[in-house]
C-alpha cells in the first residue's frame, strides 16, 4: 500500500486543477522574471499582478542552513557577475546584504510563503540539487529537505497552497514524507527535461506515479502530446508543462488539456488564453 496516500480530499485536488472549462491555471516561473528579478519578491508580487494563480519557485540551502529562494548554485548570473560567490558558502545574514540585479535580494522560503500566503497565490516550491554525487552534496540535500519541511509544517495555513517538486524524485517524495510525518499534507510532483529519457519512461507508467506516492507530473512542454496525456491522466495525476512563453504553444497545450502553465510571462499567457 501506497504509504503516502493520494489526495487528502477532492477539494484539495480541486485547488491544482482549472474549473471545468476553464484555462490552464497559470504560474509565474520563478514570479514575472521577464519583468522583474526572477525568484524574487518583487517577482512574486507582479505575477499576482498580472493576474498568475500561483508561481514556482527554487530553493537551495545557505550556510547556515537556512532555506533560501534563488536557482542556481552561484550568484554570478543574478548579479551579472558583479558577485561570483555559492549560496552555500553564505549565511542568510551575508547573502541577503547582496544587491542583485534590479536592487532585489534573496528572499527565504519562509518571506516567499507569506507574500503568497497574503496574495493568494499557489506555490510549487522546487528542491534544487547539484548534480555531483558526493557525500557533501548527498548530506545537503538531506538537510535541504529537513529544513523545508521545518518551514512548511510551521507555516500549516499556507500548506493548502502549496506543492514541491523536483528533478530528483527521491527529493520531492522525501519532503512529503517528512510533512506527512508531521501530520501535513503536501502533494509532490515529479519534473522531467526533454535529456531525461530514463525518468520519462518511468514517469510515463501509471503504476509507477501511483506506487511513488506523486500527485503530479511537470514535465517540459516539448514532451506532452495527446497520447502521453492520456497515460498521466490513466494515473489520475495533475499536470503542469514548463516554460510555457509562446502563445501558441499556451493554446496547443491548453487544447489538449493540461491543468496548468509555467510561464516567464504569466500575464501575457492569460490574455492569450481569454
Amino acid at each position: 500500500m501506497n504509504p503516502f496516500g493520494k489526495w487528502r480530499s477532492a477539494e484539495a485536488e480541486a485547488r491544482w486543477r482549472p474549473s471545468a472549462g476553464a484555462r490552464p491555471l497559470v504560474y509565474g516561473h520563478r514570479g514575472a522574471r521577464h519583468a522583474a528579478p526572477e525568484n524574487t519578491l518583487e517577482a512574486f508580487a507582479l505575477a499576482r499582478e498580472e493576474g498568475a494563480d500561483g508561481v514556482e519557485l527554487d530553493v537551495r540551502l545557505t550556510a547556515d542552513c537556512e532555506v533560501v529562494v534563488i536557482h542556481d548554485a552561484t550568484l554570478t548570473r543574478v548579479t551579472s557577475g558583479r558577485d561570483e560567490r555559492r549560496v552555500d558558502a553564505l549565511g542568510v545574514a551575508e547573502l541577503q546584504r547582496v544587491e542583485l540585479d534590479g536592487e532585489a535580494r534573496v528572499p527565504t522560503l519562509r518571506q516567499v510563503l507569506e507574500l503568497c500566503r497574503d496574495r493568494g497565490l499557489r506555490a510549487n516550491v522546487e528542491l534544487k540539487s547539484d548534480l555531483r554525487g558526493d557525500g557533501l552534496a548527498q548530506r545537503q540535500h538531506v538537510t535541504l529537505v529537513k529544513r523545508a519541511a521545518a518551514v512548511l509544517c510551521a507555516m500549516p495555513e499556507v500548506l493548502p497552497l502549496v506543492i514541491c517538486s523536483s528533478f530528483h524524485p527521491a527529493l520531492a517524495l522525501g519532503l512529503k514524507w517528512r510533512c506527512a510525518s508531521a501530520g501535513a499534507s503536501l502533494p509532490a510532483a515529479w519534473l522531467v527535461h526533454q535529456g531525461q529519457r530514463r525518468s520519462l519512461r518511468l514517469m510515463l507508467r501509471p503504476s509507477v506515479l501511483r506506487r511513488a506516492g506523486f500527485e503530479a507530473v511537470h514535465p517540459e512542454a516539448a514532451l506532452i502530446d495527446a497520447e502521453r496525456l492520456a497515460k498521466w491522466r490513466a494515473a489520475q495525476v495533475v499536470v503542469n508543462a514548463w516554460t510555457v512563453n509562446d502563445e501558441a504553444e499556451a493554446r496547443r497545450l491548453a487544447a489538449l488539456g493540461v491543468d496548468g502553465l509555467i510561464s516567464d510571462r504569466p500575464g501575457a499567457l492569460i490574455r492569450a488564453l481569454e
